[in-house]
């Protein structure tokens, strides 16, 4: 990657004449350490004190291509330099601000200062503060070149962009009093460029009804060869063409079918409540399921339709675009309980994981050879219908995240972390806890749990394996939204 290095003196010229040895010093330390992990760097050829200074050396940086840059604190500089030189970039350039070991002068004062700089003209960048020596730099530095690849941003970027002009399925509203799920239609169009197309579960249930039997029971034959097992009951999971299982096939094919002719890229639907409060309905965790995986009895290799339930609008638009990122299916789940004595946290829904998590594969049987159907819940749904049961195979890295909104301004959460191994005895018994008969994905974050207690902001939680923080971050920030990553 090719780094560009500006180092900020004091607008007074006189200091910052006395300082540029130091400051230049200090510079060439920082160029060394940038190029001995292999990155090619560009310094700034004076130390910048005053307009002339600051636009002739970003210029300079600008012409020679740089995909990142590093603002250099040894001594007190104006914080305004900063802010005049941050805007000269354009905002796909990753900043870091990095104060240097110095305490002989104010550079940290500097450094601080123009960290509120950068936060007052909402330019997004990253810190380093102390020794180049020190591993904690080394370590901030190391994950800000890492998700200031240009590689990954740029994938990010087209993402967001390929947001512009999609078409959002908002089959009623957010339920049981998530504010995180709201959305406002004008915002979505203002901002992202995305259309929210609204119609009622009622009306869904209306076209269900006039699916073809035909479809209906090759849906049902489908499910019945491809399932570990069905756990019919006679009660509320029932066979047959007239059968709560039917009734769940004809929801998804009555919500695939109006999507495609609707023109719809990705939905939520409420599910609880309605829905799964009147018996004669179903609980939606089938349709959910099939609309988020990669395959269904009528399309064998199919591409993802997101659908958030819940009708949690920004879990939508945060796996839409998890899912233009990555081309796989995203999680979603809700952040259910933590496990201290195996250090993981049960990531879990009725039905939303889509059966490709259980082994990832491109064969779909060798996925849903994984699920159990088992019949609904009676504590939380009267009405009937199957749930997927599942556990997520084991991950070294996967990408969670969550927009959200703060004061009706879009920001993005997010943190690495792992699928481990712990043993399919373990995941029964830790299951078993919580609510067995829904899918399971047992993760372990890359940071302390008190961190998520005290940061995230969400019940819900959205992921795709890999690091794709850089990717996400860039497509945030080219939404207007701000990123904090917390591990």
């Amino acid at each position: 990657m090719k780094i560009g290095i500006i180092t900020f003196g004091d607008g007074r010229q006189r200091v910052t004449e006395a300082a540029t040895k130091d400051c230049l010093r200090f510079q060439k330390n920082l160029a060394d350490f940038l190029k001995e992990k292999g990155h090619e760097v560009v310094p700034a050829t004076v130390v910048v004190w005053n307009h002339e200074t600051v636009n002739s050396q970003c210029a300079k940086l600008i012409k020679a291509g740089v995909q990142a840059v590093v603002f250099n604190f040894a001594i007190w500089s104006y914080p305004d330099l900063t802010a005049q030189a941050a805007i000269r970039f354009a905002p796909s350039v990753p900043i870091m601000l990095y104060g240097v070991l110095n305490p002989s002068y104010p550079g940290w004062v500097a450094y601080f200062a123009s960290a509120g700089s950068m936060a007052e003209i909402g330019r997004p960048f990253s810190r380093a503060l102390g020794d180049l020596a020190d591993p904690r730099v080394g370590a901030a530095f190391d994950q800000w070149l890492h998700d200031a690849n240009p590689q990954g941003r740029q994938k990010g970027i087209a993402a967001a962009d390929a947001l512009h002009g999609m078409r959002y399925g908002r089959f009623d509203g957010p339920s049981m009093g998530m504010y995180t799920g709201h959305v406002d239609e004008s915002q979505w169009m203002r901002q992202f460029g995305v259309h929210v197309v609204h119609r009622g579960q009622l009306w869904l249930w209306e076209l269900a009804k006039k699916i073809d039997a035909k479809r209906v029971n090759a849906g049902l034959e489908w499910l019945g060869d491809v399932c570990k097992e069905i756990k019919f009951d006679g009660r509320k999971l029932t066979p047959g063409p007239n059968g709560t299982l039917a009734r769940q096939v004809r929801l998804y094919l009555a919500m695939k079918d109006f999507c495609r002719d609707e023109g719809i890229d990705f939905c939520g639907l409420t599910g609880q409540l309605d829905m799964t409060e009147i018996p004669e309905m179903c609980i939606a965790d089938i349709p959910e399921a099939l609309l988020n995986d990669t395959a269904d009895w009528e399309q064998p290799k199919k591409k993802p339709l997101i659908c958030a339930t819940e009708c949690d609008s920004n879990g939508a638009l945060t796996m839409q675009l998890m899912h233009l990122i990555s081309g796989t299916p995203v999680l979603f789940a809700d952040m259910r309980h933590y496990f201290v004595e195996h250090d993981v946290y049960d990531l879990v829904n009725s039905g939303q994981h889509a059966p490709w998590f259980s082994r990832r594969s491109k064969d779909y049987k060798k996925n849903w050879g994984e699920v159990t159907l088992y019949p609904a819940v009676d504590f939380y749904f009267n009405a009937g219908g199957a749930s997927v049961q599942f556990y997520a195979q084991p991950a070294e890295l996967i990408t969670l995240g969550r927009i959200t909104r703060k004061k009706g301004d879009f920001q993005m959460h997010l943190v690495r972390a792992s699928v481990p191994d712990i043993g399919h005895d373990v995941m029964e018994t830790l299951a078993k806890q919580t609510t067995y008969t829904w899918p399971h994905m047992f993760v372990r974050f890359n940071c302390p749990p008190e961190m998520i207690g005290q940061h995230y902001v969400s019940n819900h939680i959205h992921g795709i394996f890999g690091d794709h923080v850089a990717a996400l971050s860039a497509a945030c920030e080219r939404l207007g939204m701000e990123v904090t990553v917390l591990a």
